[in-house]
């Protein structure tokens, strides 16, 4: 497909497939080092940290065309749907607390379950799908980063006949609303 005549520079399917394609396998230690390095520097994000019962509070730290970084506050019992990052490969990072992650890929016939703790990180690729779960008996404050930033959540359960997809919505943060 031709780009010569695509406009702008937001929402272009075109463009985010390149930028898609630009995401590989040696972008993801980058993003994982960021994520690493922003969880580790809790003078770059503590000032942002809000905990509220009923939702899961996010702020971004940072964005450019590349990727952009959030922060992600979870009070307890607070969870994620299964999704993925409609395109995006990314990273999240636990800066304190702790999480409760299923996750898998699009293409495989299960899901895993494994705990992440303060100071673990995770980097992934464009078909990952996870859910999040603060089960622990503190707050958690999580570091995420995101390659192409996020433009598309895409929304799944999980049947004994497999991962069925309940809907895409449009995003630009990782706490879309339907």
């Amino acid at each position: 497909m031709a780009t010569a005549g695509v406009r702008g520079h937001h929402g272009c399917e075109a463009e985010r497939a390149c930028l898609v394609e630009k995401l590989n396998r040696s972008s993801l230690p980058r993003l994982r080092r960021v994520v690493e390095h922003i969880a580790n520097s809790p003078n770059i994000w503590f000032s942002s940290v809000r905990f509220d019962l009923s939702d899961r509070y996010c702020s971004r730290l940072r964005r450019d065309d590349d990727h952009e970084v959030w922060l992600i506050c979870w009070d307890l019992g607070q969870d994620t749907l299964l999704h993925d990052h409609g395109g995006s490969g990314g990273a999240f990072a636990v800066a304190q607390g702790g999480l409760i992650e299923d996750f898998g890929s699009l293409h495989q016939p299960e899901l895993r379950t494994r705990r992440h703790l303060a100071g673990s990180s995770v980097a992934f690729g464009t078909d990952y799908v996870h859910n999040l779960v603060n089960v622990g008996i503190q707050p958690t404050v999580s570091i995420h980063a995101y390659s192409p930033p996020l433009r598309r959540m895409n929304f799944y359960c999980w049947l004994p006949t497999g991962m069925h997809q309940l809907r895409s919505i449009p995003c630009d943060t990782p706490e879309p609303v339907p």
